[in-house]
């Protein structure tokens, strides 16, 4: 008699075992879910952290320009490996700003498109290699400057998805007397 309940005690104790196993192998899963999902927003976090700093940076310095033209000459400096318009639209969109004060001038705008290329570190690169690129799209308009600023993720399709940051920046362009 003795025999039979050792062997039940004995087969108690596994299932218990069995159990505890259970509970701490759901237990890690849960919490190796855990680690995972911070691990993604910690990236996500730091991608949007960078894209602020980039279109800030670039804000700031078509911001603090006399003229858009010069902004934009400071971005090639800064940004080399980005896509510019060419001096002809360059001289356009300065034009734009100094017209005259007619009726007539009053209507007329233009508009430029730049984008710049990061890698997955946000360093800049060339188009080819590029994981992340800011547009920057500037309306002139009555010696105002108008500058939306997106960062989008490079997915190589051509419509592009939701940014990753949004920034719009406006200047007053002083006219000049004396020109």
């Amino acid at each position: 008699m003795v025999h039979k309940s050792r062997a039940r005690s004995s087969g108690l104790f596994l299932m218990e075992l069995i159990i505890a196993i259970l509970f701490f192998s759901v237990a890690s899963a849960v919490c190796l879910e855990f680690f995972v999902k911070s691990h993604l927003l910690s990236l996500d976090s730091d991608i949007l952290t960078r894209s602020v700093n980039e279109c800030s940076g670039a804000a700031e310095i078509l911001c603090t320009t006399e003229s858009p033209k010069s902004g934009i000459s400071l971005l090639q400096q800064q940004y080399p490996n980005g896509k510019y318009p060419d001096s002809e639209e360059l001289s356009a969109l300065a034009d734009s700003l100094y017209s005259a004060s007619s009726d007539e001038a009053a209507g007329t705008s233009s508009e430029e498109n730049i984008q710049i290329f990061f890698d997955d570190n946000f360093s800049q690169c060339r188009e080819s290699s590029a994981a992340y690129i800011m547009d920057i799209h500037l309306t002139c308009k009555e010696q105002m400057v108008h500058a939306v600023l997106q960062v989008y993720e490079n997915t190589n399709v051509a419509e592009k998805g939701a940014p990753i940051y949004l920034m719009e920046a406006k200047h007053h362009i002083a006219r000049r007397t004396g020109k």
